[in-house]
């Protein structure tokens, strides 16, 4: 505390006091970032001086008794010292108050570039008792520190930590490379155009393996490695499948399964 503060208050504890009053709130802990209105209201008759103190140095003299302050450090002392001045005489009064800033901490990771079907690993961490990621439909489990997620588009996730009543939060993006998409329809007609079931890109998964079903769950096509090479013609055993829809599942090998349904339209 600064020696002119101290003299102040030897200054105040030998005058009378004009009145009784607290300075509100009183002992507060805020999150980091957060504003407060500090109030010391007193009943002078007459004209009221309010000067104000933080950490020891004088920051604002006003009339009001009102104080707004954004608190940056972590511990803050506050004083307010009132000079009331009626019909000639000066009355001094004072009051205290502290306040605690919380800074919470959160880093959701680097970004990432994978290829399109990786199972990705996103990590938390920071000073914060517990988290939520979202869009939390996209991750396996949205309240744990360390989830994952098989984005089908390049992704920015928000990564929520939460302490002691503060919130912080991070951002990490996902950036999709080989990016391929899979057909729903093709046309066997023999015409030469999309006579088979081609899906873009599933040379960079080597290690696929597709098999393509019925309604009734009867496997029609099986490969350990789709390709176009062997792509499906809409044939089992020889036999032409009729129009319809069927259903596949393909696993690419790098422990992402993709599932939908395919429909030959002739």
């Amino acid at each position: 505390m600064s020696r002119l503060v101290i003299f102040l208050l030897m200054v105040i504890n030998s005058a009378l006091a004009c009145a009784q009053f607290l300075i509100l709130p009183s002992n507060d802990t805020l999150c980091f970032g957060e504003g407060v209105q500090l109030s010391a209201n007193m009943s002078c008759q007459g004209t009221a001086l309010y000067t104000w103190y933080l950490n020891g140095d004088s920051i604002l003299s006003n009339d009001s008794g009102t104080f707004s302050l954004i608190p940056t450090q972590s511990s803050n002392q506050i004083l307010v010292i009132c000079h009331c001045s009626v019909n000639g005489t000066i009355q001094i009064d004072s009051a205290q108050t502290s306040l605690t800033v919380i800074t919470p901490s959160i880093d959701a990771g680097p970004d990432q570039y994978v290829d399109s079907g990786t199972v990705v690993t996103l990590q938390a961490s920071g000073m914060v008792d517990s988290v939520l990621w979202s869009p939390s439909f996209e991750v396996n489990y949205p309240t744990l520190f360390s989830v994952q997620t098989s984005p089908s588009a390049t992704t920015t996730y928000m990564v929520q930590g939460f302490y002691a009543g503060c919130e912080v939060f991070d951002y990490v993006t996902v950036f999709l490379t080989n990016v391929f998409k899979i057909p729903n329809t093709f046309s066997p007609n023999g015409d030469g155009a999309n006579d088979t079931w081609i899906i873009p890109g599933i040379e960079n998964y080597p290690n696929n393996r597709m098999i393509i079903m019925n309604r009734f769950g009867d496997i029609l096509y099986e490969s350990s490695s789709y390709n176009t090479i062997n792509a499906w013609s809409g044939v089992r055993n020889g036999n032409v499948m009729p129009d319809g829809v069927y259903y596949y599942l393909l696993d690419l090998g790098n422990g992402t399964q993709k599932k939908g349904t395919i429909s030959i339209i002739r």
